[in-house]
C-alpha cells in the first residue's frame, strides 16, 4: 500500500507543477492585453494579424 502512493505523488506534482504553469502563462497573457488595451500605441493590428493567420 505505501508503495502505490509512493508512485502516485511524483505525478500529481508535475500535474501540479504543470497547472501552476498554465495559470501563470494565462495570467500574463490576460496581463499584456490589458495593458495593450490601456495604451493606444500597443492597439493591436486585426486586419494584419488576421493576414498573418491566413484569414
Amino acid at each position: 500500500m505505501a508503495d502505490s502512493s509512493r508512485q502516485e505523488q511524483p505525478g500529481g506534482r508535475g500535474r501540479a507543477w504543470r497547472t501552476v504553469l498554465a495559470c501563470a502563462l494565462l495570467g500574463a497573457v490576460l496581463a499584456v492585453a490589458f495593458v495593450g488595451y490601456l495604451r493606444p500605441q500597443l492597439v493591436v493590428g486585426w486586419e494584419g494579424l488576421m493576414a498573418l493567420c491566413g484569414f
